[in-house]
């Protein structure tokens, strides 16, 4: 079969298109054909060597596709059957799995990572990690909803435990997690504050229904703008992914008792906070990697119903993931980057 290898860490052009064997099945798993395969900023970390990773390695966390060899224990799934494939497969035996904290799993692997993933024809993957799809979502947006609707999911309904009438700040909201947090804010009955760094993907947000505006890059006291727009009192909820100097400012725009949940660091790991406007103000600050199989589920039931939809900014012919690659780390994309085999 076809697939992107990636023998090293380093830059785009590390990314090979390659003739590989392709994966053979156990009795308790599923061969997909792949129709689409997203592109996320993991995968970029894999790339880079900032997360580690098994070399040679086929990247690609989250695809679609259909079944075409189901190993003979597999329950609920046949040949020819439309499928989105989850990341992340975890064992179902240690405490965190029982305790439905599968995403912290001690014997997790994840694709694109630790197994080969899904910038390939094919992958394999145990029947636990597959989702069927219906006729009113394509391979494209079906590959756009793990990562980005599941964690959106997470980090506003499981952690945050957004209300109705909230104010929610979501930073970096043109990226795929960003667009899928206004669209679950919105549903949870929020007012929504998009932050970004350009007034084009700004448009689009609000398009996607959020309230208010912030542009980052034109103003770099962000925080006082926040302030203003909601009458001096902050947001209760910040959604914030880029890090670096980004996230003190993003704990300014919590009121009193406000909740700032941190689940990536695109612009950089090291951080410089007042601790003490932290503890004086009776904040609270989750940091979450990665999300449970029931929160992808949940997330992926709305899409189905149409109640979210995902965005998918531009499609790559897998040949050309170096280009996606490229795309994706000069913020180019609003929505989700997918490869198409």
């Amino acid at each position: 079969m076809k697939a992107i290898v990636l023998h090293n860490k380093g830059s785009a052009d590390n990314l090979k298109f390659e003739e590989v064997e392709a994966p053979k099945i156990n009795d308790d798993e599923v061969l997909v054909k792949l129709k689409a395969a997203s592109v996320n900023h993991l995968d970029i970390w894999v790339r880079m060597g900032n997360v580690p990773g098994n070399y040679p390695i086929i990247l690609g966390c989250e695809g679609a596709g259909d079944a075409v060899e189901v190993g003979k224990n597999v329950k609920g799934f046949i040949k020819g059957d439309k499928v989105l494939v989850h990341p992340r497969i975890t064992c179902g035996k240690c405490e965190y799995c029982f305790e439905g904290n599968d995403n912290l799993c001690r014997n997790t692997r994840q694709l694109g990572v630790t197994t080969d993933g899904c910038y390939a024809e094919y992958v394999k993957v145990p029947q636990e990690n597959l989702y069927l799809l219906n006729d009113k979502i394509s391979y494209e947006e079906a590959a756009a909803v793990p990562i980005t609707f599941g964690t959106a999911y997470r980090v506003l309904i499981s952690l945050a435990k957004t209300k109705p009438n909230e104010a929610v700040l979501i930073m970096a909201a043109g990226s795929g997690v960003g667009t899928a947090a206004i669209q679950i804010a919105k549903l949870a009955g929020a007012k929504v504050i998009a932050a970004a760094g350009n007034d084009e993907k700004l448009d689009k947000c609000k398009d996607l229904g959020a309230d208010l505006l912030v542009n980052y890059y034109r103003n770099q006291n962000f925080d006082e703008e926040v302030k203003h727009l909601t009458n001096g009192n902050g947001v209760d909820v910040v959604i914030e992914q880029i890090g670096s100097n980004i996230l003190p400012k993003a704990l300014n725009c919590l009121r009193k008792g406000g909740r700032l949940v941190t689940l990536g660091t695109t612009a950089g790991n090291k951080v410089e906070m007042d601790v003490q406007h932290f503890y004086r103000n009776n904040l609270t600050m989750y940091g979450t990697s990665g999300t449970t199989h029931k929160e992808v589920k949940a997330a992926f039931e709305l899409v189905k119903d149409g109640k979210l939809k995902p965005i998918v900014d531009r499609a790559f012919a897998l040949k050309d993931a170096s280009l996606a690659h490229k795309y994706m780390e000069e913020r180019r994309n609003f929505g989700k980057i997918v490869l198409k085999p």
